[in-house]
């Protein structure tokens, strides 16, 4: 389970492992800030790929190497138009966790906000300075953000293009939980482990349930959760925690 466990296979500056129902990807450009470039932008977007065909990943984890965790796009990001590598992340029908143990900044804050969970070390900070350049965020940040810390606060994140601390962060709700350098290893491991000890399918469900329920009326969002329910109930991993929970075992779900 152990994020170090076995070596990543790094292709265009994107490392991939997948062990225990966990698909790691990290970006390993840490002399570059881990800026994006449109290999690494298609490297993603095909690794994304590949998760969602993939029964047997419950769960997807974005790291990255180096100090910080991706500080935008190289070569002003001209190409992007034509690999929304970030739009990817964001479709992914698994839980991802988002382990920011440095900067997120401009795109890398973009890519951050399309993971559902971001773990985030106290010695992060965030930014979206796109406006500072004149240019707008382009990978869902001026839709994300609001949705995320609210209307006003989103509008003064972008106007400013301030730095935001960890501390800060947590509190208007851009990191799910801080934690301290030291304890980051084990804490990402640990949250990991918890979200796959889950059935694959009631967290896509669960996931499929809070993304989409949102756009909805309250009414039509309880009808899309009763759906799901029932939906659930006719699965082989239904069925599985069932007998597991019977027979006092730890139940082996399959994601089908």
């Amino acid at each position: 389970m152990k994020q170090g466990a076995a070596a990543p296979v790094v292709k265009h500056g994107l490392g991939t492992h997948v062990a225990d129902g966990i698909a790691w990807l990290r970006l390993e450009r840490p002399d570059a800030g881990n800026r994006v470039t449109l290999e690494l932008a298609h490297a993603l977007c095909a690794a994304v790929e590949e998760i969602e065909l993939d029964d047997r990943i419950a769960v997807v984890v974005i790291a990255a190497a180096g100090a910080s965790f991706c500080l935008g796009v190289e070569d002003g990001g001209e190409w992007e138009r034509r690999a929304d590598w970030v739009d990817a992340v964001g479709r992914l029908t698994r839980p991802v966790i988002a382990a920011i143990e440095g900067d997120a900044v401009a795109e890398g804050l973009e890519l951050a906000l399309a993971c559902d969970l971001r773990l985030v070390s106290t010695g992060a900070a965030f930014a979206m300075p796109q406006l500072l350049g004149r240019r707008l965020p382009s990978h869902g940040g001026t839709q994300r953000l609001p949705r995320m810390v609210g209307r006003m606060r989103a509008l003064d994140l972008l106007f400013t293009g301030r730095r935001v601390e960890a501390t800060e962060a947590e509190a208007i709700g851009l990191a799910s939980r801080l934690v301290t350098p030291e304890a980051f290893a084990e804490a990402l491991d640990g949250l990991a482990e918890v979200l796959t000890s889950k059935g694959p399918l009631a967290l896509r469900y669960a996931k499929e349930a809070v993304l989409k329920g949102s756009d909805l009326t309250l009414d039509q969002g309880i009808h899309l959760e009763e759906d799901l329910y029932v939906l659930l109930q006719t699965t082989q991993d239904r069925r599985e925690g069932i007998n597991a929970f019977l027979k006092r075992r730890q139940p082996a779900f399959k994601g089908k």
